[in-house]
């Protein structure tokens, strides 16, 4: 089946998708995206995921599409298309600057927005549940970069940073900063448990605000469940008895090692299913 799409003001079969290649999203990775998943055509934190977004338009100075605001409207139209209100789905919105003249006039085309949705890889997702393996990455992020707070198109270091560690049999990369804290993974956010308390890496470390690590530390919170961001290091994990991912797809996933710290599942099997109810809790 060829997927509907969404770009720039019109409903499209995918294949017929193009944008300009001036396009400074293109050209430079000029530009900002989210990946929300959806439950039974339900996007999850839809508002936060567009609340991030416009903070990155606004730290990028870049314009907001102004059909932005209709973007609750045109995902359930998207879902509707694609067959996807009864299946979990995936859905991007992604925003660039656009082209920045046309035909060398002062002429400014507004930015491009295209949202796409699509049926999750559901089995993938389950495999990652089932206990995962990471790496710590060998160069360092720098805390002070401001584009970290940021989900950029310019998404190489990241992407990079996946591909060396798969290249080495593992699932995941774990970033850094040069002061040696844990920041974040290529593409999820780190979390050690410590026999009942959860600990993540603060804001402050040089990382992305991820939505659903903020999902986390509030349930934790309503759970009455001890929750700390604190800075982290590479020997706090000996002290840890278990350590876990989460993402917008796939939730929350454990590890099973950390850079050489292997973890037993079992210890932490407790917290985690608590943790993973309360979440299907809210979905559901």
């Amino acid at each position: 089946m060829n997927n509907t799409i969404y770009i720039n003001d019109r409903f499209i079969p995918e294949n017929e998708a193009s944008i300009s290649p001036l396009d400074t999203g293109f050209l430079f990775g000029e530009g900002l995206f989210e990946t929300i998943r959806s439950y039974h055509g339900q996007p999850f934190q839809l508002e936060n995921h567009l609340a991030r977004l416009r903070l990155g338009l606004q730290t990028l100075a870049l314009p907001e599409p102004r059909n932005l605001k209709q973007s609750h409207t045109i995902i359930a139209e998207l879902l509707t298309a694609n067959q996807l209100t009864k299946k979990p789905g995936t859905i991007k919105i992604i925003v660039s600057r656009g082209t920045a003249k046309l035909h060398n006039t002062d002429k400014i085309l507004p930015p491009t927005l295209l949202i796409r949705a699509t049926e999750l890889d559901l089995e993938s997702i389950k495999q990652r549940q089932q206990g995962m393996r990471a790496l710590i990455l060998p160069w360092r992020r720098d805390r002070q970069n401001p584009l970290l707070k940021v989900k950029s198109l310019n998404y190489l270091e990241n992407r990079f940073g996946l591909q060396e560690v798969h290249r080495k049999g593992f699932d995941e990369g774990i970033f850094l900063n040069h002061e040696v804290e844990f920041c974040e993974g290529s593409f999820s956010n780190l979390f050690l448990i410590r026999d009942k308390t959860l600990l993540t890496p603060p804001l402050t470390a040089g990382l992305l605000p991820g939505i659903t690590r903020a999902f986390i530390l509030q349930t934790a919170n309503l759970l009455g469940l001890d929750c700390r961001e604190v800075p982290l290091y590479p020997k706090d994990l000996g002290e840890c008895n278990g350590a876990f991912l989460t993402s917008s797809l796939m939730e929350i996933a454990p590890l099973i090692e950390l850079d050489g710290y292997k973890f037993d599942l079992e210890r932490t099997s407790e917290l985690l299913n608590l943790l993973q109810k309360a979440f299907r809790n809210t979905c559901f």
